[in-house]
């Protein structure tokens, strides 16, 4: 999905866009005995209407049909818009030499966003399959069509109770597409190129929900910012990935799964679903000790995960996990995994912005952190130990 609007032609991002999309989907993700990529490939532009491109094998040109209803948004083809690389390789060069030049004497600013995400997710939906959208933006989508967003870029509201307001999506809208995305296994990812206030609490939301990401590059300039959003996108295209992912954690008595932190979805407390999941993504677990737990059994944990692969299959991943218990706090500081616990503190706050102050988060992080170090400090150090545990607190 790529934003044709006049700034995105004017400043070469959309040529730039276009020749480097014809490197890097020779290199789509395959299973490893496969010679070939069985992901297919479509392609939308858009500013206040969406254009959607027949790109069939055996034409001699691509071939493009203009939604103008942006409310009510639909697929205007089926055969023929999702094909296979290989097979249409010359008509999709084609289509990215002319796409720069077909919107070269565009002067049309405003943008729509949340249709465009409709149209993918139809357009997967359509073709039975799950997938992932790549979306190029880069300005608030000012349009009239759903998920219409104004400029809140509010200062006064900063270092205020109010100032959490920012961090919230505007509307709904986008909260119920990206649960509609996870069903239909659309994952979506995000490169924002803006110039001025874009609202990524809103627009990052889907992204975040279905396990995709969102790449930020303020006031983009050829010249400085080109090669690090090319090594992004080859990045994000080629790095193995599964979709449609349903994930769920089982442990034996004494502990259980209380909370999940990570780009999920969960319609109730167990089931934890993802759009997609890629070797870049981490699901964090926050455990609740509810009853008594034996150093001689220990505690175990199962993490069970069912997702497609790249081309097509229904796999089932099952990790089992055995841990030791002590009753010996030192033990307990000795196997502690810092990565984790930077992690977790990270996706908390994260999470709390939503509904607290920063001040209180950055309280709460204080608070909790001096809390382990105290514990540690009465519990762990000798008292000749004082200086290193400054060090370690410094």
């Amino acid at each position: 999905m790529i934003d044709v609007s006049y700034s995105n032609i004017k400043n070469g991002l959309v040529k730039l866009i276009c020749e480097e999309l014809k490197t890097v989907l020779e290199k789509l993700p395959k299973e490893d005995q496969e010679e070939t990529s069985a992901i297919r490939v479509g392609f939308i532009t858009y500013n206040k209407v969406l254009h959607f491109f027949n790109v069939k094998s055996n034409l001699a040109q691509p071939q493009m049909m203009v939604v103008t209803d942006v409310s009510e948004v639909f697929v205007p083809l089926l055969d023929g818009f999702l094909v296979s690389y290989r097979e249409s390789q010359s008509v999709i060069h084609n289509l990215l030499d002319q796409i720069p030049e077909m919107f070269a004497d565009s002067n049309e600013n405003e943008t729509v966003f949340a249709p465009v995400i409709q149209a993918g997710m139809e357009a997967l939906k359509a073709a039975d399959c799950p997938g992932k959208l790549f979306i190029f933006h880069s300005s608030l989508p000012t349009a009239e069509a759903p998920g219409k967003l104004k400029n809140r870029d509010d200062k006064k509201m900063i270092n205020t109770d109010k100032e959490k307001i920012l961090f919230q999506p505007q509307t709904n809208i986008y909260d119920s597409l990206a649960k509609d995305c996870v069903a239909h296994g659309c994952c979506v990812t995000l490169f924002l190129f803006p110039s001025q206030y874009v609202d990524v609490a809103s627009l990052g939301l889907v992204p975040q929900l279905t396990g995709g990401t969102l790449y930020k590059y303020n006031s983009f300039q050829m010249h400085l910012d080109s090669q690090q959003f090319l090594n992004d996108l080859r990045n994000d295209i080629e790095k193995k990935i599964g979709f449609d992912a349903i994930m769920r954690v089982r442990t034996s008595t004494g502990f259980r799964a209380t909370d999940f932190f990570g780009g999920i979805y969960m319609n109730n407390t167990t089931d934890v679903e993802m759009a997609a999941i890629d070797c870049d993504k981490a699901v964090t677990v926050e455990f609740k000790h509810d009853d008594k737990l034996s150093e001689d059994t220990g505690a175990l944990i199962q993490c069970a995960v069912l997702y497609t692969t790249v081309s097509g299959q229904r796999r089932l991943r099952i990790h089992n996990l055995g841990l030791n218990c002590s009753s010996q706090l030192a033990d307990l500081y000795k196997s502690c995994e810092t990565d984790a616990l930077i992690n977790f503190f990270a996706k908390s706050a994260f999470k709390a912005v939503l509904h607290q102050p920063l001040k209180v988060i950055r309280e709460i992080l204080v608070n909790q952190t001096a809390h382990m170090l105290a514990c540690y400090r009465k519990n762990c150090a000798s008292p000749s130990a004082a200086s290193q545990f400054t060090c370690k607190k410094l």
